[in-house]
């Protein structure tokens, strides 16, 4: 399972949209089942009964915790373990060879994380700034009609800046535009994560954009004044043609609810502005040789090296 996203930790769907019923959900073309037990712990399933293939999402969560299959009322626990068979003989049926595909399951920062690989998971590496209790954190997501890799690429991309987002925030951008400017990117990285910092004068040299592996970009607004410190941005594959676009804003000290909110809209209209122009790029993103690039590139050109090393067909041609 997962071909196109293998053996990686990754959000998948806000917790609160789990709740007393399954909730069907499809991650890298796979489909999914998500459902809570008694003590609120949430476990994520293949939603395929191995019986006869039904979908559990269609089922009930038992007064055990256990996910109870509608087609011939087969039960799972939070690991897919089959632990109940009607109308057959517990003693003549081997439960452990009856099992669904389950797959480990954390709740964090406000959402469902899921690993999309076999065996012990490895430890899930999440920054400091995804640590703090929920109420710290604004939630936003929508779908888009992109692969995950052209929405990342766009997210280390500080010279879009001034063009699709000339109505927003691109106004950062502008005086170096206008200037003329040669822009200089000073860039950290290593195979697991690439920081870029801004290379405009007159923005505090702080400001960043950090891609994590796999799917994660975190924009730093550290010293900048604004009610919104860390903007952390993933790319959830849904399939080939589909991406969940998920936004955990971390929050500055001291705001209410309700100014949380309305700071919150205002770091999501540029997703507007980056979605009209990301969906209309086609496919994932392509081998070297299939695009033209520039100096200025050097921030998404590694991750298209990171990306052709670990998932694409195309590695031959980078």
């Amino acid at each position: 399972m997962f071909e196109m996203f293998p053996d990686f930790w990754t959000p998948v769907l806000p917790a609160r949209e789990v709740g007393e019923k399954p909730v069907p959900v499809e991650l890298a073309g796979e489909r999914l089942v998500l459902f809570r037990n008694q003590s609120g712990d949430i476990s994520a399933l293949s939603d395929r009964c191995p019986h006869r293939s039904a979908a559990l999402s269609l089922g009930r969560v038992t007064e055990e915790g256990c996910l109870e299959c509608p087609y011939h009322g087969w039960r799972f626990d939070g690991g897919g373990n089959c632990t109940h068979v009607p109308f057959n003989d517990a003693k003549a049926v081997n439960l452990s060879r009856l099992s669904a595909a389950g797959f480990p399951a954390r709740i964090l920062a406000g959402f469902v994380w899921v690993f999309t690989g076999k065996g012990e998971p490895p430890e899930l590496q999440i920054p400091d700034s995804l640590r703090f209790p929920e109420a710290k954190y604004c939630i936003h997501q929508e779908i888009w009609n992109t692969h995950w890799s052209r929405v990342i690429e766009a997210n280390l991309d500080f010279v879009h800046l001034p063009f699709v987002h000339r109505n927003s925030f691109g106004n950062i951008a502008q005086a170096s535009l206008e200037s003329g400017d040669i822009l200089d990117f000073k860039i950290e990285h290593t195979e697991e994560r690439i920081e870029v910092f801004t290379p405009y004068p007159n923005v505090p040299p702080s400001f960043a954009l950090e891609w994590r592996q796999p799917n994660q970009v975190v924009v730093k607004f550290d010293d900048m004044g604004l009610p919104v410190r860390r903007e952390h941005f993933f790319a959830i594959p849904i399939n080939e043609r589909q991406t969940r676009c998920a936004m955990i804003l971390q929050m500055a000290e001291g705001m209410d609810a309700q100014a949380q909110e309305f700071a919150a809209q205002e770091f999501i209209k540029p997703l507007v502005e980056d979605r009209v122009v990301i969906e209309s790029q086609s496919g994932e993103i392509p081998a070297m040789s299939e695009e033209c690039h520039v100096t200025t590139d050097k921030p998404t050109l590694l991750f298209r090296r990171w990306y052709h090393r670990r998932f694409s067909r195309q590695t031959a041609l980078v």
